[in-house]
This record gives structure tokens, sequence and C-alpha cells, in this order.
């Protein structure tokens, strides 16, 4: 590039014709208007050409001003990029702003509908103005014993009637085997597939006949010392934490977190990770990044997921954290290999269970070994086909159900929990007559044992209050396996239909439960009550054969931990505990709002 006289860079003919064709227009604003002269230069294809070119005229500098003329790839990207909005709007128009037609055999069967768009739509749902737990209480307040309600471009059925309940879930359990799927799995080769909770038909059943053994009481009691040495080191945690001043303030959450990532790493990964004296290690890290719910891209997927499965599925857009998931599947398979290897000893956890079923060392399920609910379970339950264990628990399945006991305990166990504490806060009367009844149960060592949780019935009393305030689902949902009708209600539900169980709706119906406004009275009403109807849809889905497997695990667990503490501190709200507690509503679960902080005070 050479200068001219003023000492202004000159673009040569030679540069300017080696530059990509890309042409600029270049205009001499120091001339009058009527001579204003065009230079043509070339410019390269992205981006703006920065050189300065002199006018032949006077020599001085003229300023460019470049009109790009895209490559064909530009223009080909630039449609593609239009096109793809033209999608996202059209996507957004039809999911948020349509109203999809009702099946034309819900008028034939006398289904009733209801439209809660008109108040709740779905673009409110999308941006949490309102959540399901809105919708389908709005419903429920104007069905009858069921109705139809056209969801997400897909016709579901709702359900009031505690009798028709429980012929979908026990009775008539042949037609609804399956759930809806909480979560598309974009990546068919995940371990998410081999859920349990995931897998359908023969195959579930198949499945869950194998794992059963591994769920008894007998198999629960010897997990109870992870429980207690776990429970223990997290007490004595706390403790030192209120030794200066007297007491202590806590996030509720992330404290209760500490405890669960530890015990269920030792119950299941059988390894220690120091969570409880550093919250955040990276086990513990990697666990938030799957099992919270604090980033606003994971409250997204989550809520929308279970409602347009079909558009994740196309955008391929996974609801887990891959990377977080990858990182405990990588942890599981080596400490399986190690066991089958025989290079750890035996201990009492839950991938040890899974292995000794597949070998077929742990003794069938017998009726010394079940509760009340499962007896009802059992003689209610349908006809498992048989086949070999060692070929339905392959590694791959018993890597999945691990993962699935860690997610599920992470998530379930520490909301409940974190419910519970803050109730018996908010309840002094109810929380000194829970530790007038504990305290005989706890050893000299601090320990409690599996037999005596399970005989404490103020503990469960208050863990089953606790639970119909806040169920560990909004929602119980089966898809119809083949044509139902029930003839004495009159209910019809073509297969492939949802049907759909409002379990908080019917867990805040006064007119169901006769709800008081006192914690205590409506824990002294249990005695009363029919145990069969005392969580209404809670137990129905504890005794319906498709219920949530480690369901009894993770009570025990939350019964446990709550014994531990009222032994040991008094719980108490601060100036910062919010009254009434509003739960945080994402996707089907109810999650504890974040920061809740409450006060522990040592006893002894």
């Amino acid at each position: 590039m050479n200068t001219n006289t003023a000492g202004y860079p000159q673009l040569s003919e030679a540069e300017m014709t080696s530059m990509p064709a890309h042409t600029g227009y270049v205009q001499h604003g120091q001339l009058p208007m009527a001579q204003q002269q065009t230079i043509i230069v070339t410019a390269p294809s992205f981006g703006t050409h920065n050189a300065t070119v002199t006018c032949s005229n006077c020599g001085n500098n003229v300023q460019t001003k470049t009109e790009k003329h895209p490559s064909v790839v530009a223009w080909i990207s630039s449609v593609a990029l239009c096109c793809l909005g033209c999608c996202v709007a059209f996507l957004i128009y039809y999911l948020f702003f349509t109203k999809p037609r009702s099946p034309e055999w819900w008028k034939e069967h006398g289904i009733p509908e209801i439209d809660p768009s008109t108040t709740i739509s779905s673009f409110d749902l999308f941006l949490g103005k309102k959540t399901i737990v809105d919708k389908d209480a709005f419903v429920y307040n104007k069905m009858g014993p069921f109705c139809g309600v056209v969801e997400s471009s897909s016709p579901i059925i709702l359900l009031k009637d505690l009798d028709v309940m429980k012929k979908i879930l026990i009775k008539d359990f042949d037609h609804f085997v399956d759930r809806r799927n909480a979560f598309p799995i974009v990546d068919k080769n995940s371990v998410m597939n081999k859920f349990v909770a995931s897998v359908e038909g023969e195959e579930w059943k198949n499945l869950r006949q194998s794992l059963s053994p591994s769920f008894t009481t007998g198999k629960i009691r010897r997990m109870m010392e992870h429980f207690n040495s776990v429970g223990l080191e997290w007490i004595e945690m706390l403790r030192s934490k209120a030794k200066e001043s007297g007491s202590t303030k806590i996030d509720v959450l992330s404290t209760m977190n500490q405890y669960i990532i530890e015990v269920i790493a030792q119950s299941v990964f059988a390894m220690k990770t120091g969570t409880i004296q550093n919250p955040n290690t990276i086990f513990a890290q990697k666990a938030a990044r799957l099992g919270s719910m604090g980033r606003l891209t994971d409250i997204i997927k989550m809520s929308l997921s279970p409602r347009y499965p079909k558009v994740f599925e196309m955008l391929g857009i996974e609801v887990m954290d891959q990377e977080a998931l990858s990182f405990f599947v990588k942890i599981l398979r080596q400490s399986l290999e190690a066991r089958l290897k025989g290079e750890v000893p035996k201990r009492n956890d839950f991938q040890q269970l899974l292995i000794d079923a597949r070998k077929g060392e742990l003794k069938p399920v017998g009726n010394d070994e079940l509760d009340t609910f499962e007896k009802e379970a059992e003689i209610k339950s349908y006809k498992l086909s048989s086949m070999d264990k060692s070929k339905i628990l392959t590694d791959d399945v018993i890597v999945a159900q691990s993962v699935l006991f860690f997610l599920a305990g992470f998530t379930g166990v520490a909301s409940f929990i974190t419910m519970a504490t803050y109730c018996l806060a908010m309840h002094q009367d109810v929380q000194e007559k829970l530790r007038e009844e504990v305290e005989p149960a706890v050893k000299e060592d601090g320990s409690i044992s599996y037999d005596d949780v399970a005989q404490l019935p103020y503990l469960d009393m208050v863990a089953s209050e606790v639970l119909r305030k806040f169920p560990g689902q909004l929602r119980l949902e089966r898809v119809c396996a083949k044509d139902y009708h029930d003839p004495e209600s009159g209910l019809v539900v073509k297969k492939d239909t949802v049907v759909v169980i409002p379990v908080h709706a019917i867990h805040h119906d006064k007119n169901t439960i006769k709800i008081q406004t006192n914690l205590i009275q409506n824990i002294s009403a249990l005695r009363t009550r029919e145990k069969g109807i005392l969580l209404l849809t809670c137990l129905l889905e504890l005794v319906c054969p498709r219920n949530c497997i480690g369901k009894r695990i993770a009570l025990i667990e939350s019964q446990a931990i709550i014994a531990h503490l009222v032994h040991n501190f008094r719980i108490e709200p601060t100036e910062k505990t919010p009254s009434p507690l509003q739960a945080r509503f994402i996707g089907n679960l109810p999650f504890p709002p974040k920061d809740l902080e409450l006060k522990l005070t040592p006893l002894k």
C-alpha cells in the first residue's frame, strides 16, 4: 500500500482488485454536492474494510462507506435464520395461543369438558404467572366425578371421585400400567431410558418383579446404619456451629442437602464425600446441577418438557444436565465393576442389594416383610411374566436404578424434610409433643433403630400431615393401555389417553378431608380417620402396583432425620422466616422457597 504526498494511504489498482469482490461506495464529502465523485473500491466479504482512499482531484483523504453484497453462503444463512425465526414464532403461537379441538368421543360418552384457558392460559404457565396447581384447582372446583381437559394439544381426563381413582390405580390396573414420562429423553442410549419409572409394559413388570426383593422391610432395616452414622455426623456439625453463640441460623434446604447428599453417597455410591463438613465438594456441586431448580433454564425445561415432549425431542433439548449425569454414571460403573471383580468388601447399600438380586441371593418377598399397604397391592396385583433376573438386571439397568435412587432421594427427601422442619418451627406445640415421643426411642449413642422409627405414631402423623400439605407429586398420571369403561361411574377412556389424579387439589379440598386451620388439630384428626383415606391419593399411590418403589426408604430416612433434629435442637423461626410458606411448583414437583431460614438451638 502506497501513500500520497499528504501521507494518506493510497490503494493501488492491484491491491483493490486482489480483495474479494465485495463492492463499496466512497463519497468525497469535501467537494460541492454537484461535483462529488463516487469512487468504487473493493472490501472484504465479511466485516467493513477500514482503509482510506485518496481523491485524485485534491489528494485529500476520503471517508469510506461500505455497502455489503453478501456471498451465497451468507445469503443462505440469512434465509435459514429467517425461516427458523418464523418457525419459532409459529410454534409459540400454536402452543400458547391456539385452542386444540377436543376428541369427539368425549361428547359421545358424556364426558364434560372444562376449558381453563379462559382464566389460566398456557402463556401464563410459560411465564410463571400461574402454575399447574392453579390450573388443577380451577378445574377441580368446577368438575364433577371426572371431566375432560385439552392440555398442550393432548386430551386428558381428570378424576375427582376417590372410588374411580382406586379402580384406575389398583382394581383395573391392567388398563393403566404405564405412567406418562416426566420428561422426554432425547438420547435413546441414555441410562434414563432404563429407569424403572420410565420403562413400560412387560419390560416394567419384569424389572419391578426383579427389584422388589431389594425394597422389603428387612433390606431397608439394613440401610439404617447409613442413616444413623451420617445423621449423627450431621447433628455434630450443626452443634459445632451453634457452640459459640448458643444457636445457629441455617439455610434449611442447603443444610438438608448436606445430609441427603452424604447419606445417598454412602448408601448408593459406597463412598464418603465429606459434604457435611464441606458443602462445596465436587460431588455436591454435581448433585446440585442435577437436582436443584436454581437456574432459570432448569425451571423452564422442567416446566415445559412434560407438556411438550415432542418439541424437546425435535430440538434435541435434554432436561437433565448431561455432564453431571455422566459424572455419576461413571462413578457407579466403576463401583459396580469393582464389586463384581471382588475388589471391595460387601456393603449394606443399594447397589449391593441389586447385585445380590441379580445373583438370586435375596430371599423372595414374603408376607412377613410386607406392610399392610404392600399386601393389599400384592393381592390386587398383576400376573408377572417369568424371566431370568440376570437378563433383566444387567449392568446398565443396575447403574440406571442407582442413578434414579439418587435423583429421587436428593430432590424428594430434601424438599420433604425442609417442609417438615418449617412446619415444626411454626408450631412449637407439635414440636414439643413429637420430642416427647422421640426421646425414649433414642439410644445412648444417639442412634435410632428402624423398628423404633416405624413405631412412633405421632411422628407418622406429622409426616402424613406434611405430605398432605406438600405432596411429593402434584399429580399422578397414568396412560390408558387399552380402551376402558367403568359401568358404575360411566367413565370411558380411550387407549393412549392420559388420566390425571390432581393430588394437590384433592389434598387441599376442605370438603373431602375437613382441613383445620391449626396443624395440631389436623394431626389429632388423623387418629380418627380411616387408614385408607389418611393420605388419600398418596396412600393410593403406595398401594397401587405401579407405586414409587423407593418411597418407603425415603419415608424412613426422612422420619429418622426429623427424629434426630427434634431430639437435639429446638427449631424456631427467625425474622426472615416467611409465613405462610410459599412453595415453588416446577413441573410436577413442589420445591421449598429459596433462602428459607430457621434457627436451631441445642437442647443438651
